[in-house]
């Protein structure tokens, strides 16, 4: 019993000495920061600043009102009192993308999302980073994502035939059901399958759980957003402390593990019996397996090979990537056509009038109203609303046109301290209506016949949009979720017509990795799209 108390006593004087620097800490960067001369909102507390705030409001409205009210460079403040730019200029953010090494993710952040995914591309950074995007980035080229193409609109269809035979079952040929809940399931077959070659089948619910896919819900039901978690990130010492998520994350995570050495090993002897060679079959294709062939290849010197625990590391993160957002990003233009039926409508003639069921790639993209819907739903429902980042250096930021700071000084730079954290708000700069015209908050396709000039400037990496990001560390898997989201819209727009189930304002939005959309009077039932389809007789 006597050691156990000096056990606690250490634990407990260790912690108030953590916690006695981070308030130093906290202290020094508050009164040191050049941040300090910006405008922004009151700090209600020095413990929490404005994330109390922010928590208890509705996605982006707090950013949206203080951006409106202070301008495009202002400061909020986090954690006992850490001061953090928020900017929506676009030379700014411009800057800070394409400097992406000096502006690398805040410590805790990495903590927070290795937890979930382990060490893979969106975490790593530095050297590690351009190492690792040199080595996948084949897996991504435009050339493959053709071949890719296929299997997306097989697992489409596949969708599409289970929705028909259900509909088929009612009286009325309509079937109320969650759209979330069905483009989670194809998405993650469809990842499956061209991620690494990996059946989950969770199109066709037999009651025989996968393993994989139960390994990787854990995690994200254990991973969670509370206070706790965040202070650990916050600080180190208390990632120390047992806790029944993290032993359950352990788990989970030695599971995915356990599986990706299957894989990587499956691929391996497959590429080494076959000479590296592409064949036409799923093995030969997967991102896993082009992973493997660009790391084995002679052009990339022994010592800039990914390691097999790296490689490893890029199978949670292919899930989240490529499963994740792509689901919530259907789901909201299903939610958008929904709101516009003339939308609907006029898209569902366009596909109609494709004589296949099963397009190219190429003639996907020559779909000039699908390509508009799908940008005004990535721009609308951004489906990772907002980035984080840090100040590696002292630095001066350039910005595109002057404002002035809270002492009445007009300024054209924003002056950085190292350790001073960066939010760059990618819904905000997708819906700024100094940007995109007093209408930027509507949903609307026809703004892409003629976009503004303005939105020349945003630093994104596709579409004139931030929702990719941009720079360096802009997203590698980008034309893997558009061709996924036009294989999967083309096919179920084309067979059903869609409504909403419930009134449009009954939907809220949460955000937890992803933005996904709920109901304001039964949040406890989880995230869910109720729709009401009825297939399309032509």
């Amino acid at each position: 019993m006597h050691v156990v108390l000096q056990v606690l006593s250490a634990l407990i004087s260790a912690l108030l000495v953590v916690a006695a620097v981070k308030l130093a800490q906290a202290a020094y960067q508050y009164h040191s920061s050049p941040l300090k001369r910006l405008r922004g909102p009151d700090m209600p507390s020095f413990f929490w600043g404005n994330m109390q705030q922010i928590r208890g409001a509705e996605p982006g409205t707090l950013f949206n009102q203080w951006v409106k009210q202070y301008g495009s460079v202002i400061t909020i403040t986090g954690f006992l009192g850490s001061r953090r730019l928020l900017t929506t200029d676009t030379k700014a953010i411009s800057h800070i993308l394409h400097n992406a090494y000096d502006y690398p993710k805040p410590d805790g952040a990495r903590y927070n999302i290795a937890r979930m995914i382990g060490p893979g591309i969106l975490i790593v950074e530095g050297h590690q980073h351009k190492q690792q995007r040199k080595v996948m980035s084949p897996a991504f080229a435009p050339s493959h994502m053709r071949e890719l193409t296929t299997t997306f609109l097989d697992k489409s269809i596949q969708l599409r035939d289970i929705l028909a035979a259900e509909c088929a079952m009612n009286p009325d040929g309509a079937l109320r059901t969650d759209a979330l809940s069905w483009l989670n399931r194809v998405t993650l077959d469809i990842i499956g399958l061209t991620g690494f070659n990996y059946t989950f089948d969770s199109l066709n619910d037999n009651g025989v759980p996968n393993e994989l896919n139960v390994a990787f819900s854990k995690i994200f039901s254990a991973g969670s957003s509370s206070l706790f978690r965040i202070m650990q990130g916050y600080m180190p010492i208390l990632r120390l402390v047992p806790t029944i998520q993290g032993a359950t994350m352990r788990a989970a995570q030695a599971t995915m593990s356990r599986i990706g050495y299957n894989l990587l090993n499956e691929s391996r002897t497959f590429l080494e019996a076959t000479g590296g060679e592409k064949e036409n079959n799923g093995r030969s294709r997967d991102l896993l397996s082009l992973l493997l062939r660009a790391n084995m290849s002679t052009d990339i010197p022994e010592s800039q090979r990914m390691s097999d625990e790296d490689v490893i590391a890029q199978v949670p993160t292919f899930l989240v990537a490529g499963h994740e957002t792509t689901a919530s990003a259907v789901t909201w233009l299903l939610y958008a056509i929904t709101k516009q039926p003339e939308v609907q409508k006029k898209l569902r003639e366009e596909l109609l009038s494709v004589a296949t069921e099963t397009p190219s790639l190429d003639e996907l993209n020559a779909l000039p109203y699908l390509d508009m819907v799908v940008r005004e739903t990535l721009r609308i429902h951004t489906p990772v609303p907002n980035s984080v980042r840090v100040a590696g250096k002292d630095d001066v930021i350039p910005t595109s046109k002057p404002f002035t700071d809270k002492g009445g000084v007009v300024r054209d730079s924003i002056s950085i301290k190292k350790g001073d954290s960066i939010i760059i708000p990618l819904h905000i700069m997708n819906t700024d209506p100094s940007i995109w015209g007093e209408d930027a908050a509507e949903f609307k396709p026809e703004r892409w016949e003629k976009a503004p000039e303005a939105v020349s400037a945003i630093p994104g990496v596709w579409g004139n949009i931030m929702t990719f990001l941009g720079g360096p560390r802009a997203c590698i898997g980008y034309r893997f979720s558009l061709a996924e989201t036009k294989a999967l819209v083309f096919t179920l727009i084309r067979a059903f017509e869609v409504e909403l189930a419930v009134p449009h304002e009954d939907i809220a939005k949460k955000t937890s990795v992803v933005r996904r959309p709920y109901l304001r009077n039964n949040a406890a039932a989880g995230n869910q799209l109720p729709i009401v389809i009825r297939p399309v007789h032509v």
